[in-house]
């Protein structure tokens, strides 16, 4: 009777740890998936991702219009692990729009936007891509316990027929003690802003956010 008593306990534990074991935690996420729906986009994406940011705009100063795509794994929201060094990285793709409608790779970097968990406990940090004319910036912020914002910018090169890295532009915000009731509830405590004169010449394809250094 005892042996069997014990054997019971023993498969409700095994049973208890399995089902503890199955328990995955999901980070959290601002960037929910997006449906592509032009099909010579969605050729870009290979099996396992999908996409999290769709812009158009001029990227190279011509007369076509270009795309830039962010695609994910399609895992991210419970494999990424940035806490051990082991993020799950988005991939930023330059597409360049054809006259025939379609769209050519131009570079991609797995190393230019944050991953899910790299915001820590306030989530991620990804917000969005802007394109202006030969320019395109990633964006990115964290609104919460910690409030900072990043905004990078690259440059067209015509002649390098290239994007380099334009500047770089960091803000983190503090609550303002100022008892005045119509001051702000943030204020700057560090304001950022890096040039060509600070980093030097980068390209966009080695551009490395992850990068100790900053690049």
């Amino acid at each position: 009777m005892k042996s069997s008593i014990l054997l019971l306990l023993l498969a409700f534990s095994l049973n208890v740890n399995s089902q503890q074991k199955t328990i995955v935690k999901k980070h959290d996420t601002f960037n929910k998936k997006i449906n592509i729906s032009n099909e010579k986009l969605k050729s870009f994406i290979p099996k396992g991702y999908e996409a999290i940011a769709e812009k158009k705009g001029n990227l190279n100063l011509d007369k076509t219009e270009d795309c830039i795509l962010v695609i994910r794994k399609t895992t991210e929201e419970t494999t990424s692990n940035m806490d051990e060094g082991k993020p799950d990285k988005r991939i930023v793709l330059l597409l360049l729009g054809q006259k025939d409608g379609s769209y050519k790779l131009a570079y991609k970097n797995i190393n230019a936007v944050y991953c899910i968990d790299c915001g820590g406990v306030f989530g991620d940090p990804f917000s969005g891509i802007s394109i202006k004319n030969g320019y395109f910036s990633i964006e990115h912020k964290i609104a919460g316990g910690h409030h900072w914002e990043q905004i990078i910018t690259f440059k067209f090169n015509k002649t390098k027929n290239n994007w380099y890295l334009y500047k770089d532009h960091f803000i983190n915000y503090v609550l303002n003690t100022s008892n005045d009731p119509n001051a702000e509830a943030l204020i700057a405590d560090v304001d950022k802003l890096k040039t060509v004169k600070d980093f030097g010449e980068i390209s966009f394809q080695n551009f490395n956010i992850y990068s100790k250094k900053g690049y």
